[in-house]
C-alpha cells in the first residue's frame, strides 16, 4: 500500500529568460578566468601610452596625467594582488614621479615631468602592459575596484603640509 503524501503540490517559477540566466553566468565566470584580449590589451595600452607621450612633449593636461597615474595605480593594486609582485617599489617610485610633476604643474600650470619621472614611469608602464596580458579578467577588475575604494575612502597620494 502507497503513503498518502500530504504536501500540496506548487510549481516551481519560471524566469523569463528561462535557463538562459544560469547559462548566461557560466558564460561570464569563463570569460573572467580569461586574460585581455589583444585588441583590449591594444585599446587600454593605447591610452596611457598616448597620454604618457603628452606629459613627456609637455602638451598634456590634468586629464593625461590622471590616464597615466590610473595606470600605475591599477598597477599597484596587481601587485598587491600578485600579480608581478616583484614590481612593487618599481610602481611606487614612477607614483612618486607622477606626483612630483603634479605638484609642479600647481605652480607652472602645466603638467610635465623630469627625466628620472619619466624613465621610471615608462618602466612601470611596460610592467603593467605585462601584467595586462597575464592577469585575468576577474583579477584586472578587482584592481579597477580596489583603486576606486581608495580613492573614495580618501586614501590618495597628497603633498606634505608644511609645518606653522
Amino acid at each position: 500500500m502507497k503513503k498518502p503524501r500530504n504536501k500540496k503540490y506548487r510549481p516551481r517559477p519560471v524566469s523569463n529568460g528561462g535557463g538562459l540566466t544560469v547559462i548566461a553566468r557560466c558564460h561570464a565566470r569563463g570569460q573572467d578566468a580569461a586574460p585581455l584580449t589583444g585588441g583590449q590589451l591594444q585599446d587600454l595600452g593605447l591610452a596611457y601610452w598616448l597620454s604618457l607621450e603628452q606629459l613627456r612633449t609637455g602638451a598634456a593636461g590634468e586629464e593625461a596625467w590622471s590616464c597615466v597615474v590610473t595606470a600605475l595605480n591599477i598597477g599597484l593594486a596587481l601587485v598587491e594582488t600578485g600579480v608581478g609582485a616583484e614590481h612593487e617599489q618599481a610602481m611606487n617610485v614612477a607614483l612618486e614621479g607622477a606626483f612630483r610633476a603634479k605638484t609642479r604643474s600647481a605652480t607652472s600650470g602645466n603638467f610635465r615631468l623630469d627625466g628620472d619621472a619619466m624613465r621610471d614611469i615608462e618602466a612601470a608602464l611596460a610592467i603593467h602592459d605585462s601584467q595586462m596580458e597575464v592577469a585575468t579578467r576577474a583579477e584586472v577588475t578587482a584592481a579597477m575596484l580596489l583603486v576606486r575604494q581608495r580613492v573614495d575612502a580618501g586614501h590618495v597620494y597628497r603633498d606634505a603640509e608644511a609645518p606653522a
